[in-house]
């Protein structure tokens, strides 16, 4: 007795969903040929021989309706007048390769980049001079697609007597040449057989705690207190590796604020922050 497996409308969605995701390396030509392969088997089914004595644009635009129905793809389109343009067959394709009418093929490997050449990765990673501050963290959900993550010790990064700088997108490109020289590594479409890898993002660990407990209970109060009456507000951000405090002064008269501003870095160095990493700018 065969098992029969029964799969609601709205996970046979989810399941469409997660295939078309995976659609985005292939090309617009590779899904004009879904269409084209699909639309030409339907026809020669339903016509036959008498399928071959018209033209493709004739056939198309007077059974592609019918085709697309046949298919149960197309549908949803709000935009339906009939014709057929570009937009259309990739949209239509998408659809029969989402529902498993047509499998485009792929070159990409089973095996994850991340196993294969991880004893490269490790090579390369004892030979960068990464700060100690910093973690590498490489994200890959399918294989040869892989993101490349950077966890930062926000505190440690300020205390760091020794100024650092780093950039995570630069360090992903030095990874990505020292891969591709030394290992033989093709980065690429894994579409067809390469890898790609890009540099998701630096994550700064501890920021929000210190920003609440440091720097507005006791480093903007300190830094009021020194200079009374002079300061409109303090602004902080991190951006390119570092973390700037920016100081809005009250007035528009400019002199003496230098001065100031080297007050507070001097401030800053004594309860012991580089501040070259944590920056003062008006």
């Amino acid at each position: 007795m065969k098992k029969v497996i029964v799969i609601s409308e709205e996970k046979l969605e989810r399941i469409i969903s997660l295939v078309m995701e995976g659609l985005e390396d292939y090309s617009d030509e590779d899904f004009y040929e879904v269409f084209i392969v699909t639309f030409r088997q339907w026809i020669n089914e339903k016509l036959g021989d008498e399928a071959k004595k018209f033209p493709f644009s004739y056939l198309l635009n007077k059974y592609g309706g019918e085709f697309e129905q046949s298919m149960g793809v197309g549908q949803s389109s709000t935009n339906y007048d009939g014709k057929y343009n570009a937009y259309r067959l990739k949209r239509v394709a998408r659809e029969l390769v989402g529902k498993g009418i047509y499998t485009l093929p792929d070159m990409n490997t089973e095996v994850k980049f991340t196993e294969k050449y991880q004893k490269a990765i490790s090579r390369f990673l004892e030979q960068l001079e990464i700060p100690d501050y910093v973690s590498i963290q490489f994200k890959e959900d399918e294989p040869n697609k892989i993101q490349v993550w950077y966890d930062a010790d926000f505190v440690k990064m300020i205390s760091n007597p020794e100024y650092q700088p780093f950039n995570g997108d630069r360090v992903t490109h030095q990874l990505k040449k020292y891969l591709s020289d030394f290992a033989g590594v093709d980065f690429g479409n894994p579409v067809y057989g390469s890898v790609r890898m890009t540099y998701g993002g630096t994550e700064y660990r501890g920021v929000d705690e210190w920003v609440k407990n440091e720097l507005n209970k006791k480093i903007k109060k300190g830094i009021r207190e020194m200079v009374p009456n002079m300061i409109h507000s303090m602004k902080f951000e991190i951006n390119g590796g570092k973390a700037v405090l920016k100081i809005v002064f009250k007035g528009s008269r400019y002199g003496g604020r230098m001065a100031i501003v080297n007050q507070i870095r001097d401030y800053l160095q004594s309860l012991g922050y580089n501040t070259n990493t944590l920056t003062v700018e008006y």
